[in-house]
Parts: structure tokens; C-alpha cells; sequence
């Protein structure tokens, strides 16, 4: 548990939080691309949506090394990773069943 300096510390921590959320409902948002795209008549890609995960995983916990140790930062880059591809895949599984049963 870390101690408060003041507004500044709070204001950091607040952000932190902010940015950790963020970061998870942004990889889960994406993992939920192939629906989205199936909604707007095109077909699903995986190069553009894996890229970004990747980067979102791995920028948000550059950001946020220093709130966790080292195992905390590997944990949350992959389990955001994780994450991503499982919503990934069964959105994708979802899309190709509708599609090939439309």
C-alpha cells in the first residue's frame, strides 16, 4: 500500500486507475472487432485488431511500471493479451457460424 504525499500522489493514482481501466476496456472493445465489422458488411481481419492489442497490452503496462513489479507487469500484459484472444476468437466463431448458416 503506497502512502499519500498530498493531491499530486492522488491525482497519480487516480490516473494510474484511469489507465489500467481504460486499458482493459480497450483490448476487450477489440477483441470484439469481428462483430463490428460483420455489422458493417465487411469481412473480418485479424492483422489490424491483433497489432493494436498488442501494443495497448504492452504500452499500457510501459506506462504503469512503475505501480507494479515486474511479475504484476508481465501478468497484466499477458492477461490483457489473453483476454483479447479469447473474445477475439469466439467473436470470430460467432461471425463465421452466422455467416455460414445466413
Amino acid at each position: 500500500m503506497t502512502t499519500s504525499n498530498g493531491p499530486k500522489q492522488i491525482a497519480v493514482e487516480a490516473g494510474n486507475h484511469a489507465l489500467f481501466g481504460f486499458s482493459w476496456m480497450l483490448v476487450m472493445a477489440i477483441g470484439l472487432m469481428p462483430l463490428a465489422e460483420a455489422s458493417l458488411s465487411r469481412s473480418p481481419s485479424i492483422t489490424m485488431p491483433t497489432t493494436v492489442a498488442f501494443f495497448v497490452a504492452v504500452g499500457s503496462g510501459i506506462l504503469l511500471r512503475r505501480r507494479y513489479s515486474w511479475v504484476g507487469l508481465v501478468l497484466h500484459i499477458y492477461g490483457q493479451i489473453a483476454v483479447w484472444l479469447s473474445l477475439f476468437v469466439m467473436s470470430l466463431a460467432i461471425v463465421l457460424f452466422a455467416v455460414g448458416h445466413g
